[in-house]
């Protein structure tokens, strides 16, 4: 994805800079900003509400009690209030989004380092069957602290470091399978203001998926921000201790920055 298309992503109806509330919800009750009473149910959540509270579920304005299927259902639901607030349902977290955030109007731009063949380079994936007790560990967490699906290992050299790094399965993009690297590198260390400093909870590199032991390309240009960088309703999953590096790697996404070119958070 380009740098043009990531600052579309980040500001759009279902970026992260749009959701204003992410709320589980275990028992009847209000979730703020957003009208009705929202209660956990089997597929996903329910709401009551008016015929004045103007909530629309899947197109139908609700006046009573209705399900709002989860974003693993065959047909997600989708959820429209009024003022433009939009809803959808993972679990039963109720997200809220909002497309005129405060944070969409302060943001400018994903911030950079200046991209560098010196961080081009090649990996060899290794398939968690094939690491002693990889498939076992279940301690590369979700923001959510639910272990992440294990692909294998990434052996490769960064900085002049040689490293083994653990690698997640990661959901396709446009069909295509990839995994995912969770790293935290010494530039998140750094103070925000620092020309060499990054996220400080970490950052991304997805590479494609071989499918068996293999060659990968490695482009840390490619490093992207979670999305926990743009918004402190997402929480950040945490890199596996093989991969928080003690190098600088300066390549990649630095950090969201704002009018004043302030960090976001």
């Amino acid at each position: 994805m380009t740098s043009s298309a990531r600052e579309r992503w980040a500001v759009g109806p279902r970026g992260p800079l749009a959701l204003v509330n992410a709320q589980r919800v275990d028992h009847p009750q209000a979730v703020w900003p957003v009208p009705g009473t929202w209660a956990p149910s089997v597929g996903g959540l329910t709401v009551t509400a008016a015929a004045g509270d103007g909530v629309v579920v899947d197109g139908v304005p609700v006046d009573g009690t209705v399900l709002v299927a989860g974003d693993e259902a065959v047909v997600p639901s989708t959820v429209a209030f009024p003022e433009g607030f939009a809803g959808t349902v993972a679990g039963r977290t109720l997200r809220v989004w909002d497309p005129a955030s405060e944070a969409i109007a302060r943001f400018a731009a994903i911030d950079r380092f200046p991209r560098s063949d010196d961080w081009i380079g090649s990996g060899r994936f290794t398939p968690a069957r094939d690491v002693a007790g990889l498939e076992a560990r279940g301690d590369v967490l979700d923001a959510a602290g639910d272990p992440l699906v294990v692909a294998g290992t990434v052996s490769t050299t960064v900085g002049g470091v040689a490293v083994t790094l653990v690698a997640v399965r990661s959901a396709p993009l446009g069909g295509a399978a990839r995994l995912q690297l969770i790293v935290q590198d010494a530039t998140s260390a750094l103070p925000e203001d620092d020309g060499h400093s990054s996220y400080s909870m970490g950052r991304f590199l997805f590479v494609s998926d071989p499918g068996a032991a293999a060659d990968v390309e490695l482009d840390w240009n490619e490093l992207v921000l979670p999305p926990c960088a743009f918004s402190y309703q997402y929480a950040c999953p945490i890199p596996p201790p093989e991969n928080r590096l003690s190098v600088l790697v300066t390549a990649g996404e630095r950090h969201p920055i704002d009018r004043d070119g302030a960090v976001f958070h």
